[in-house]
């Protein structure tokens, strides 16, 4: 079980990850890394370089930085430590973003967060149960409002598809394995992608322009079945035939990004080769963000 944690850049997602960690009796944050940051109750060094010739054995590394650092930073992590990395996501924007990392590394995972909100692992359990195979029709949309950002903080975000897909693609990839894009639209602050699964097809929307965080994913299966799950109130109702037969609420004490990267930690300490934390997701995450590069578009009407 990782103890020791160096945290690598000490910004907003930074934060959560903190929080989270502060909650766990068996670790502790015995560093940080971040170029300004200071006033924190650990050291902070201003290099990567610096936290590793002054805390030689951390346990586990968790990797907050900016998308395009990510790939760089691990592998500078793999080749001076012994530790588990634990990278925010993406760790890749596109497969030669991923260089000579290989698939199998294997002290490599992927803060997936979406993955373990409490809501989507309740439907997967369900679904499992249920036998109800793969759905016909995902329809998952994302909104943020974060249009009014200055422009450094969007940069780091670098658009609505980037920073919303993975999320999507890494909570929908359970239920619906291997994807393949049909259509892609993305004028930054918003996208409209369609992509082809086994039995089915997956609508993801994502959205810049809008008051507030809301954020719902549908799955539609066959024989009149349907899961609608809240990712903001982090609940999920069942219909079958159109009559309400499942509606579960939330009961915890914490807020939505407390409670995903909670569940992430949990199964990272527990369970580390659960393979929504791996870097196989990862690629194929990546693999998808580049396709819908070269894409055809999708036939979509932008409105504001």
């Amino acid at each position: 079980m990782p103890r020791r944690v160096l945290v690598v850049g000490l910004g907003t997602i930074a934060r959560t990850h903190l929080e989270v960690l502060d909650t766990i009796e068996e670790v502790t944050v015995v560093g940080g890394v971040d170029p300004v940051v200071t006033g924190l109750p650990f050291p902070v060094h201003r290099t990567l370089a610096g936290a590793l010739a002054a805390e030689r054995e951390p346990d586990l590394v968790v990797v907050a930085t900016p998308t395009e650092t990510h790939t760089g930073l691990v592998r500078e992590i793999v080749d001076g430590t012994d530790a588990l990395v634990l990278s925010e996501k993406p760790l890749a924007t596109s497969l030669a973003d991923l260089g000579t990392l290989p698939e199998n590394v294997r002290r490599v995972r992927v803060a997936h967060h979406f993955a373990f909100s409490p809501e989507v692992e309740w439907t997967l359990r369900h679904v499992r149960t249920s036998g109800w195979g793969r759905p016909t029709r995902v329809t998952s949309i994302f909104n943020d409002a974060y249009a009014g950002l200055d422009e450094s903080r969007l940069a780091s975000y670098v658009s609505s598809w980037v920073d919303s897909a993975p999320n999507q693609l890494s909570l929908l990839a359970p239920f619906v394995g291997p994807c393949q894009i049909a259509s892609h639209s993305d004028e930054r602050l918003r996208a409209v992608t369609v992509l082809d699964h086994e039995g089915g097809r997956t609508v993801l929307a994502s959205n810049w322009l809008a008051g507030d965080s809301s954020k719902q994913t549908t799955l539609e299966y066959d024989d009149e079945r349907l899961v609608r799950m809240d990712h903001t109130s982090m609940t999920v109702t069942v219909l079958e035939q159109g009559l309400i037969t499942q509606h579960v609420g939330y009961t915890g004490v914490v807020g939505r990004k407390h409670a995903h990267y909670r569940g992430l930690y949990d199964v990272l300490l527990d369970d580390p080769d659960d393979e929504r934390l791996g870097v196989p997701l990862a690629r194929d995450i990546a693999r998808l963000l580049e396709a819908a590069e070269t894409a055809p578009s999708a036939a979509t009407r932008w409105t504001s």
